[in-house]
């Protein structure tokens, strides 16, 4: 039976997931037996989570510096929790249930079944203002999608990764003209991108 880890790594979850899953790791850690010297600090992963939701509910506005801010603090926060399950694990001695006391998810065994498939029924919506949702179906074997874009013209592909087939990008340029692709991201290291689509933001 392989040793049970935990997942340290949290690029998968949404913005409004995130703040969701560390106040469960926060109100699990507090005061539990297994864990009695935390590294980092309880109360300095709660408060980088406070500081993390306020700056999220103020990038609700599109407003490109309040957009930035948050993604600092979510990478703050995000760096917190991976410090936090590294002594996690360390502390657990490989015993599933007091990993799964500490409020993280365990690992999942993965099968590799290959490279995946071209992506299909990939589309693009310009919903609102600066925003964009991508769609594509879902791709079997997939762990998450690495989703792709850029304004046209530039070489740099910005790169987003969600575990859902749907993402709703945001803070876009209005009237800009970007290109999208998406690819699943499996047991494989290879990946096979969409077709690229292109479409103006409102």
């Amino acid at each position: 039976m392989a040793t049970p880890k935990i997942l340290t790594s949290f690029s998968r979850y949404r913005d409004a997931e995130l703040d969701q899953k560390a106040n469960f790791i926060i109100d699990s850690m507090t005061d539990n037996t297994h864990f009695p010297e935390p590294v980092p600090a309880i109360d300095d992963v709660r408060t980088a989570n406070q500081e993390y939701i306020a700056a999220r509910s103020a990038a609700e506005t599109g407003d490109k510096e309040a957009i930035a801010f948050k993604n600092q603090k979510r990478e703050a926060l995000e760096y917190l929790l991976h410090k936090l399950g590294l002594y996690v694990e360390a502390t657990a001695n490989d015993d599933e249930a007091i990993l799964l006391s500490s409020g993280y998810s365990l690992k999942k065994e993965s099968e590799p079944i290959g490279i995946l498939p071209k992506p299909q029924n990939f589309s693009v919506s310009a919903t609102e203002a600066g925003m964009v949702t991508l769609h594509l179906k879902s791709i079997h074997g997939a762990d998450s999608y690495q989703y792709e874009y850029r304004v046209i013209g530039d070489l740099q592909w910005i790169v987003q990764v969600d575990t859902k087939s749907s993402l709703l990008l945001t803070g876009l340029q209005s009237g800009g003209a970007y290109e999208f692709r998406v690819a699943g991201i499996g047991a494989a290291p290879e990946r096979v991108y969409s077709d690229v689509l292109k479409s103006f933001v409102l």
